[in-house]
């Protein structure tokens, strides 16, 4: 086994330990010469188990090759059957959806997938998770045969959508689920969960024997976690990692010169925002002291020189490679630096004690902690930047760098005053929902402090509108009130990358970001 360029001169002693977990795991004896094993390197990893009800480890349940939902986002982000045919149907007020489940589905311990058993998978999310209400309040849920009825409180004219989300993927209840955090679910993927250590967040998949879908190329894949992007990099050069997710804008272009590389790239929903605590007793209550940081971040500069072209300089809160309004839209909050300084000037934001940083006009010292992680590259040169800009103006930010897990924590506690996030807001081909999460009352994720009757109003016609044009132009106005109250940093949409050994094939960088592998994923 290689160790070339795992030092402690390099990585930090914990990464060393982690890593060195990650070489064990890789290091396990091969049962068959012939035995195919794929290596994928991610700074993404689940926050709390393997159970997809359980935050948004339902992800990693897709992204891991184990689990499935009954409709799938493709590439335009539109939306088909995946455990279901395409003959959907809903009544008129779209409060009720009926689906036929496929007859040739069945679980990875050889159960065949019956309308019963999806109507109980549905069930278990809103029983057992959390934010199943986020996405609609199901009134009755009936199986008959293979054909699954979905009642629902109120109108839910993008059900098909929102059963894509990976909190929906079809999991077997009616086996014993009590270690399902760690031994994970019975599902109907290409791939079971063969280890997993919820410590380091390593874990294998091996072939699913019984899968539905045809035959699985790989006999296994083990998915090596690291947040440290030099990390992430090396073990693609060492030969650790056969496939590196998302690697850093500093190291993609080295391996698209190189011919043993290849490096696919895809568009994806993603905003990367910088979430303010306006909450009472924050430095960010004030409005005035939110819109000087908005005028004085040039996001244009970070995009195009720090993250070297690799992404689109944001602008409103859903992506520019969706028609939601990004040219459209008008920013009052736009780069403008001397404004920034006059607003807080007028507002009586003075350097009292000579520190080159401004109090507040009570005479307070301002210390904004922004807390990130570094599993998405840009955040870190985001955040760095977003303090070098502030120093400028004279207002102190001390970046705060936690461990992935750590961050999602503290964004739904509060615990924060800015927080950076990558956020798919278009996950599911439609923003309604990631939305509602993070920005309206009551949402899992919004604990920002802020609320607007305005905002909230539109999003609930959001939600019972069909008409996709009119939804469109609601969800533009949403943003746009948004905009107007200087709610968050709109700093980029980051793309997506996959960089594997040219002897792999079929693994994934799409729009959804949660179909990494299937069963056609192979290595040479």
């Amino acid at each position: 086994m290689k160790t070339k360029g795992w030092t402690k001169s390099l990585l930090s002693a914990a990464l060393v330990a982690a890593m060195a977990a990650a070489m064990a795991l890789l290091g396990k004896p091969v049962e068959a010469e012939d035995k195919k094993v794929l290596k994928i390197a991610s700074g993404q990893a689940t926050a709390a188990g393997m159970d997809p009800v359980q935050e948004y480890d339902g992800w990693y349940a897709l992204r891991y090759g184990i689990g499935q939902t009954l409709t799938k986002m493709n590439d335009d982000m539109s939306i088909s059957g995946w455990l279901v045919n395409d003959d959907w149907a809903t009544n008129d007020d779209n409060t009720e959806w009926t689906f036929t489940v496929r007859d040739d589905v069945t679980f990875s311990n050889g159960n065949k997938l019956t309308g019963d058993l999806v109507k109980a998978s549905l069930e278990n999310v809103f029983t057992n998770g959390t934010r199943g209400p986020e996405y609609f309040t199901p009134s009755e849920i009936t199986a008959d045969g293979q054909k699954v009825t979905i009642k629902t409180e109120n109108p839910e004219p993008i059900m098909p959508n929102k059963l894509a989300d990976p909190l929906f993927t079809i999991i077997d209840t009616s086996v014993d689920n009590s270690e399902i955090k760690i031994k994970g679910p019975i599902a109907t993927g290409p791939f079971v969960l063969d280890t997993y250590d919820i410590t380091t967040k390593q874990c294998t998949v091996k072939k699913n024997e019984n899968y539905w879908g045809g035959d699985v190329a790989l006999d296994e894949i083990d998915f090596i976690y690291t947040e440290d992007q030099s990390a992430l990099t090396m073990s693609l050069q060492s030969g650790e990692a056969d496939a590196v997710y998302n690697l850093s804008m500093n190291d993609v272009g080295t391996f698209e010169k190189d011919d043993n590389f290849v490096v696919e790239k895809g568009t994806s929903g993603r905003t990367t925002i910088g979430f303010m605590n306006q909450n009472e007793g924050k430095a960010l209550h004030d409005e005035v002291l939110r819109k000087a940081i908005l005028q004085n971040l040039d996001k244009k500069t970070f995009c195009n020189t720090l993250l070297m072209g690799q992404y689109t300089a944001g602008n409103t809160l859903l992506t520019s490679a969706a028609d939601y309004g990004y040219n459209e839209l008008k920013d009052p909050n736009s780069y403008n630096p001397d404004n920034a300084k006059k607003l807080l000037d007028d507002a009586g934001y003075k350097d009292v004690d000579g520190d080159g940083f401004r109090e507040d006009p009570n005479g307070n010292a301002i210390h904004i902690d922004y807390v990130y992680y570094t599993g998405r590259p840009e955040q870190q040169i985001l955040v760095e930047a977003t303090q070098t800009a502030m120093a400028q103006i004279g207002i102190k930010v001390t970046p705060d760098v936690q461990d992935t897990s750590v961050v999602m924590d503290r964004q739904a506690s509060g615990n924060y005053d800015m927080l950076c996030m990558s956020i798919n807001m278009m996950n599911c081909g439609d923003p309604e929902n990631q939305i509602n999460t993070y920005f309206c009352k009551g949402g899992s994720y919004n604990a920002t402090g802020y609320e607007s009757q305005e905002f909230n109003d539109l999003m609930k016609k959001v939600s019972e509108t069909s008409d996709t044009d009119q939804r469109k132009d609601l969800v533009k106005q949403a943003e746009q009130v948004l905009l107007n109250d200087a709610v968050a940093v709109y700093y980029c949409y980051p793309s997506i990358n996959f960089v594997t050994k040219k002897n792999v094939k079929n693994v994934y960088a799409t729009p959804a970001d949660f179909y990494w592998v299937d069963e056609k994923t192979d290595i040479s």
